[in-house]
């Protein structure tokens, strides 16, 4: 016990240098750079969420916009605007057999507590899939979803991607989905 306690007693008495990076950071001149660093990311920040079409956002708006993309910190706030999305928008995958059977891939979507961090990107893409501005991610997203079956017993014959949406409302029973076919195809691998 005893030397246990004259080893924390000698522990106490030594003074460990700072790190480089500890001491850049006590510096004065590398102080105010973070200061004049996290002024500016807020500054433009700002700027970017100016109103369309006001003097300062036509003159400071683009270059601002542009530094925020840059430095990665881009937020968009269009959820918050005067005139959300009034429609719900959903992705379904249509599975079908060669033995006639069929499934329905969905987008992933974890519990309803504490999964917006993980599954937004989730979210984000099925904006995108599902857009004619992106027919190039349809033809890959179909594979994709087949690929999934991969292990089943029968393979995979097609699958189709289909939009689902419908209009939302404030009070009432929610309308039911409407549903369109916007893309098929046909396994790579089927009939090898």
């Amino acid at each position: 016990m005893e030397e246990g306690q004259e080893g924390r007693r000698q522990g106490q008495g030594r003074v460990s240098r700072p790190s480089i990076g500890e001491r850049i950071e006590r510096s004065l001149g590398a102080q105010i750079a973070i200061g004049i660093l996290i002024v500016t990311a807020l500054l433009c920040q700002l700027a970017t969420h100016l109103p369309e079409g006001s003097a300062v956002e036509g003159h400071v708006g683009s270059s601002a916009s542009h530094l925020v993309r840059l430095a990665g910190v881009e937020s968009q706030w269009g959820v918050f605007a005067p005139n959300p999305r009034s429609t719900s928008l959903e992705l379904e995958g249509r599975v079908t057999f060669e033995d006639g059977s069929t499934a329905v891939w969905h987008l992933p979507d974890g519990p309803r507590i504490g999964s917006n961090f993980r599954y937004y990107r989730w979210r984000k893409w099925l904006e995108r899939v599902r857009s004619d501005d992106y027919r190039n991610l349809w033809e890959p997203t179909c594979q994709w979803i087949a690929s999934l079956y991969d292990g089943f017993e029968s393979p995979v014959q097609k699958v189709q991607l289909v939009r689902r949406f419908h209009d939302n409302t404030i009070t009432g029973e929610p309308l039911p989905y409407g549903d369109f076919v916007y893309h098929t195809c046909i396994p790579e691998d089927a009939g090898s």
